[in-house]
Order: C-alpha cells, then sequence, then structure tokens
C-alpha cells in the first residue's frame, strides 16, 4: 500500500517536472515523457480503484483522482490534472506513513512472541522459536532478558520485573520452584526455567495474537465510516457530474472531484480505534477490538465485584472483643482450629497469633467444616464452633448485639459465645473514592456485587469506594440476574476477576476482567477487555480512553463535514481551482489523519 503510494507520487512528481521543463524550454520531447509520466500515475489511480472495487467490492477515493485526471486529460489541462494527483497522492502517503508509524509501535509489543528461546536438549543449548517450546522444556534465561515461557525456575534465583503484566512495581525477588510468567524481566541472575506449557500456550503468545485480532475488529462507529464514505465517493461523483451538464465546465467538475475529502471516515476512524487498541496493550490492558472501547462512553451502569477487584484476597484482624476470659487464651484455642484449614481467614487468624507470640498450639479433635462457613473442632473436650453470624443463627446460636465495621468471625465454645474476630479485607491502592472519579467521565450509577457473606464487609468496603448501593452473598448467577436487570436501564459494564465472575461478565454489555494473567485462556472466553493489572484502577484509564477516541473522532467528523460543505460549495461556485482544491484536500486529509494517530501518543 505504502509503495504503491509512493510510486504514484513519483510519477505524479516526474509528469510536473516535464510539463515544466516543456513549458520553459518549448523541448516537446518533454511533453512526451511528461504525458507518459502522467498515463502510469493514472493507470497506478485506476489499478488501486479497481482492486479495492473487486476484492473488498468498495468504491475508494481513488475514483476521484482518476476522474480529475481524465477530466484534465479531455480538457487539455494535464498540468492540473498533474498536479492533483501530486498534491492528493502526497497527501494520502503522508497519512499512509502515519497509520503505518502508529501500527508499527502496535506490532512492537507483538514482535516478542516472534523471538527466540535458549533450550536445554540433552547437552546442548539450542535456539529454537518460542512457538516451538514444548510443555516440560527446560529454557535458559540470561540475566537481562525476558522470560519467554510460563513456567518454574529450576534452577538459580533473579529479582523479576513483572510490572508491566501484574502491575507490582516492585521486582520480586524468585526461587526454584516459584512461577514466573512469559513477558516478564529478568533482572539479576541466569535462571533455568522449566516450562509449564507449550510456546503456543504462554501468556505472551496468547496477549499477542489477542491483539493481532483485536486490529481487525471493527466498532459499530467504523461500520457506519466505511458504508458512509462509500455512499459519500459515490454521491460526489453522481454530483460532479450533474453540474457539468449543468454548467458544461469540466474544470467546475474536476475541482468538486479534486476538494472532496473522505479521509476522516476512510483513515481517521480506523487509526483512532487502532491507536486507542495499542496505546492501551502498551498499558498492560487488552481490548478485544474498537466495539467495547466505543461503548464505554455510553456505559450508564459499573458493577464491581470487591474481592480480587477492589480488595486483596488477603484480610486482616483489626479487632478481637473478648466476652469472658484472656486474649491469648482465646486466640490459642481459634488458631489451633484454624491451623488444620488453608484458607485466606484461617491463614489470616493463624499468622497473627504467631506475630502474638502464640506458637504452640493445642490438640484438635475431629476438625470439620461446617457448610454454611464456618469449622468445628474439639479442644479439651469441648465443641468449638467458628463462624459468621449467618451460620449461628442456622445453628440457633444466640449472639450478643455487638457493633463493629468488617467482617465478623464467632468462636462458640459448648454452645455459649466466647469473642468475636473482627477482619477487613485489605482494600487495594488508590480504591478510596473511585465511584465518584468513575462517575466524572458520564457514569451514572455505580454497584458494588460481592459473594462476600457479611453485609457490614461489603457495606464497609462499599462506603470506601463511594458506590450508590452495594450488594452481599451473591452468587455468580445473582450477579448475572442483577445485571440483566440493570440492562433494561442501559448499558451495563461488569468489573470482576474474570473467573468466579465470568458469568457476570459474559452476561454484561462490556465485560472488564482485572488481575486477569493468572487465567487468560478463560478471561478471554468471558470479557471485552481484560485489565493485566491487579486493580480496578485500570477502569479509570479505560474510561479515559474511550472519551479520548470518541472525541477525536468527533472533532474528525466535525471538520470534514466543515471542509467538504464548504469546499464543495466554493467549487461548485468556481471559486477555486483544481489544483488549489488538491492543495486543501491534502492539508485535510493529513491533519485528520495525525489528529486520530495522537491517541497513541497521550
Amino acid at each position: 500500500m505504502l509503495n504503491s503510494q509512493l510510486l504514484k507520487v513519483v510519477t505524479s512528481t516526474g509528469s510536473i517536472a516535464c510539463f515544466l521543463i516543456n513549458a520553459f524550454t518549448s523541448m516537446h520531447l518533454f511533453l512526451w515523457v511528461g504525458l507518459f509520466f502522467y498515463l502510469i500515475c493514472l493507470l497506478l489511480y485506476f489499478e488501486s480503484f479497481l482492486y479495492k472495487l473487486i476484492i473488498s467490492h468498495k468504491v475508494s477515493a481513488e475514483l476521484l483522482v482518476v476522474s480529475v485526471m481524465i477530466i484534465a486529460l479531455i480538457n487539455n489541462q494535464i498540468m492540473s490534472g498533474a498536479v492533483v494527483a501530486w498534491f492528493i497522492g502526497l497527501g494520502l502517503y503522508i497519512s499512509f506513513t502515519i497509520v503505518r508509524k502508529n501500527r508499527e509501535r502496535i506490532e512492537a509489543l507483538i514482535k516478542e512472541s516472534r523471538r527466540t528461546a535458549r533450550v536445554l536438549r540433552g547437552e546442548r543449548v539450542r535456539e529454537i522459536p518460542i512457538r516451538e517450546i514444548k510443555r516440560g522444556d527446560i529454557i535458559i534465561v540470561p540475566k537481562g532478558d525476558m522470560i519467554p515461557i510460563d513456567g518454574i525456575i529450576i534452577e538459580g534465583e533473579s529479582l523479576i520485573d513483572e510490572s508491566h503484566i501484574t502491575g507490582e512495581p516492585f521486582a520480586v525477588l524468585k526461587k526454584p520452584g516459584e512461577e514466573v510468567i512469559s513477558g516478564s524481566i529478568n533482572i539479576s541472575a541466569p535462571i533455568s526455567v522449566r516450562a509449564s506449557k507449550n510456546g503456543d500456550e504462554s501468556y505472551l503468545s496468547i496477549i499477542t495474537s489477542e491483539i493481532e485480532r483485536a486490529l481487525k475488529r471493527k466498532a459499530k462507529v467504523q461500520e457506519i465510516a466505511d458504508a458512509f464514505a462509500q455512499i459519500f465517493i459515490s454521491s460526489i461523483v453522481f454530483y460532479a457530474v450533474i453540474i457539468y451538464f449543468i454548467t458544461r465546465n469540466l474544470n467546475i467538475t474536476a475541482t468538486i472531484l479534486a476538494i472532496a475529502c473522505p479521509c476522516a471516515w476512510v483513515l481517521a476512524t480506523p487509526t483512532a480505534f487502532a491507536a486507542a487498541i495499542g496505546r492501551l496493550a502498551k498499558e498492560s490492558i487488552l481490548a478485544k477490538g474498537g466495539a467495547p472501547i466505543e461503548k464505554l462512553s455510553k456505559v450508564s451502569t459499573i458493577v464491581l465485584d470487591k474481592t480480587g477487584t477492589i480488595t486483596f484476597a488477603k484480610p486482616e484482624i483489626k479487632k478481637i472483643i473478648l466476652l469472658e476470659g484472656r486474649e491469648n487464651d482465646f486466640l490459642r484455642i481459634v488458631a489451633s482450629i484454624e491451623s488444620r484449614f488453608d484458607h485466606p481467614i484461617a491463614n489470616a487468624i493463624v499468622d497473627y497469633a504467631r506475630r502474638r507470640g502464640i506458637k504452640n498450639f493445642k490438640v484438635v479433635k475431629n476438625a470439620e467444616d461446617i457448610p454454611g462457613g464456618g469449622v468445628r473442632a474439639f479442644i479439651d473436650g469441648k465443641e468449638v464452633i467458628i463462624g459468621g453470624s449467618m451460620l449461628m443463627k442456622n445453628l440457633g446460636i444466640e449472639l450478643p448485639a455487638i457493633d463493629y465495621r468488617g467482617r465478623g468471625i464467632w468462636v462458640v465454645i459448648n454452645g455459649k459465645p466466647r469473642g468475636l474476630i473482627v477482619l477487613q479485607d485489605i482494600i487495594k491502592t488508590h480504591m478510596k473514592g473511585l465511584a465518584s472519579k468513575i462517575k466524572s467521565f458520564g457514569v451514572k450509577r455505580v454497584i458494588l456485587a460481592t459473594g462476600d457473606h457479611e453485609e457490614k464487609e461489603a457495606r464497609r468496603v462499599a462506603e470506601i469506594i463511594g458506590a450508590d448501593e452495594y450488594y452481599y452473598n451473591y452468587k455468580p448467577e445473582d450477579k448475572a440476574r442483577l445485571i440483566k436487570k440493570l440492562s433494561s436501564e442501559g448499558i451495563v459494564a461488569m468489573v470482576g476477576d474474570g473467573i468466579n465472575d465470568s458469568l457476570a461478565l459474559a452476561t454484561a454489555d462490556i465485560g472488564i476482567a482485572v488481575n486477569a494473567y493468572k487465567n487468560l485462556n478463560l478471561v478471554l472466553k468471558s470479557s471485552d477487555i481484560i485489565i493485566l493489572g491487579s486493580d480496578a484502577v485500570g477502569v479509570l484509564r479505560l474510561l479515559d480512553m474511550s472519551e479520548k477516541v470518541r472525541r477525536v473522532i468527533k472533532i474528525d467528523y466535525i471538520w470534514a463535514a466543515i471542509f467538504n460543505t464548504v469546499g464543495i460549495s466554493l467549487a461548485t461556485l468556481g471559486m477555486l481551482n483544481p489544483i488549489i482544491a488538491a492543495l486543501l484536500h491534502h492539508i485535510s486529509s493529513v491533519f485528520v489523519v495525525a489528529n486520530a494517530a495522537r491517541i497513541y501518543m497521550k
């Protein structure tokens, strides 16, 4: 495309140069050479027009140039025709160059998957393409290199930079037995990694393939723009023919064709979406095409999951409220039982006890989970039940009225409440006031929907982020039903972790998965946009990008409407000539495309 456009500029330049030499020297040989270049240029434009008409079934802007050049040839205004071809050809060449540069920046994000890796085969190290790596292969990763495959370190330890994948700003020390993600950077020492996936199944391979597919998906506004461009070009040719039959002036007809500029629709719209997709990918946000970016500017409600999205799945103990006995004795009993289980609350209680110097746990018998969110065990012949208020209510245990903020874990010994452990989920950075920041982009309502059983903890988190409403104890199907109900009132976006929330993400008009790098294949099926970082702040970046794309396209369309209306009117009145018209067309083309491409640079 770019070489063909350059060839058009070269041949039109050659014809103009020859015509000028003939005009100043009267050497007719240059007239014939210039005419030869002119016809070659005309054929190049006609070939481009014909190719797009036959292959893509689209009427292209080349039709306008072909028409002008033929009219100029008939009207014995070949210098005028050559200059029009040169101006418009140069404008398109510059525009395509801007588009190409923008696409090259995007493709630079993809090239990593085309690289090679050093694989240990027997006693030899071979360098092979990453896609040929097989599960179980041992990969040698030198200091400073990108880790090419998802796997487990089997030799060496090093600081690993995963910032552009997980959002973790600091390098993490990884040792043998720990997992590494493809695309992260090995900073401090060489390591050996055993591949846990094939090369074409790795995080990096999946991401780069998805970026390529995303660039091919068209937003609705882009499809409308394509259709409008077809109508616009055909209408302009028809209008120019009518004007000719009215005025019998080929010069006016050629000027109308030269001034008409469909570039805001043909080039600027796809460039804006490609630039947005590329820029977001650079920031570890993957949009599956332009459609979800376009839809985001029209969202009326955003539903946020809590755990893994707003908070870490790591609760911390904020307070212990004793009803009787000593705190250390109470804590020893609870930690002794919870040490038999492996879940976030149990781990938080055991860690807290150890930090308080409690290490010698009691003998625990018959420890078991209780359906409904709790555990039961026997210590010193006494029955101990640990769980939330809902569980205690279901078991018929009466609890005292105690005011607290967070998740309450009650401890009941032989049917009598002995104390309350208050835990709170750790809120991720920058989550305070998140709802008001989201609303600043025109979103009307922000809702928190969580599977958490504790109403008080859901309310606490909702107050911190400033949510308009909150729902707790919501199963995946409950969230999906909520979203269906909200969808009747406007466009709904769901923000969740992509695993437990996959049903809700798929149900929403726009599914936005957070912390998605861990389960990328599943997330790609249920989500429209994937935030590879670990919190919902990326939603603000998405809303900002959506607004920028909408604004840029709007500016280009307004410019195109004014430019074409004024330009075609002046051309019809005979106030322009084909050369000036082509120059203005050139300026307009470059402006709208450059305006769209700047999205990538912001």
